[in-house]
């Protein structure tokens, strides 16, 4: 992630984006561990609070869905990306494998992991469909990793 330029901060960023927008929140189950993971969740149940976002199950016609998973880890269903409209917004919130520290060898396979486990994320909502995909780093939370993108609008593409 350190290649990556920083963005704005994340809350602010969040609520300018989906304030007034029917949104559902999908949180893998390895999410909210370590320093990123902590930050990322936080700021989504904040917002899910103030904002009123849904569950991910049984939601159709969402105008956008924000996911927070560990970086390489368990992807989101594929049924999610099939109830945001098209031209919706998808968030992704990544955050890297929390490293113990008493194990320090591990260090650098983490960095490693961070940077395929970035390069790969954009292929991988390329390939499900999405367009306009950007990733950034937040100022406030260096540790995540946000990729978001427009869902396709062309049925069945």
């Amino acid at each position: 992630m350190d290649l990556l330029l920083p963005g704005p901060s994340l809350a602010e960023w969040l609520l300018a984006t989906l304030a007034d927008r029917k949104v559902a929140l999908w949180t893998g189950p390895d999410a909210g561990r370590g320093l990123g993971g902590r930050a990322a969740r936080a700021t989504t149940t904040m917002l899910r609070e103030r904002l009123g976002w849904t569950e991910l199950a049984g939601a159709s016609g969402l105008d956008a869905l924000v996911v927070v998973a560990t970086l390489g880890g368990v992807e989101p269903p594929a049924d999610g990306l099939a109830a945001v409209r098209g031209g919706g917004l998808l968030v992704e919130l990544a955050h890297p494998p929390k490293v113990s520290l008493w194990r320090p060898s591990r260090w650098a396979a983490r960095g490693e992991l961070v940077r395929r486990a970035s390069a790969s994320r954009a292929g991988l909502w390329l390939g499900r469909g999405c367009f306009a995909v950007e990733q950034w780093a937040p100022i406030d939370a260096p540790r995540v990793l946000v990729t978001c993108g427009r869902v396709r609008a062309i049925p069945g593409a």
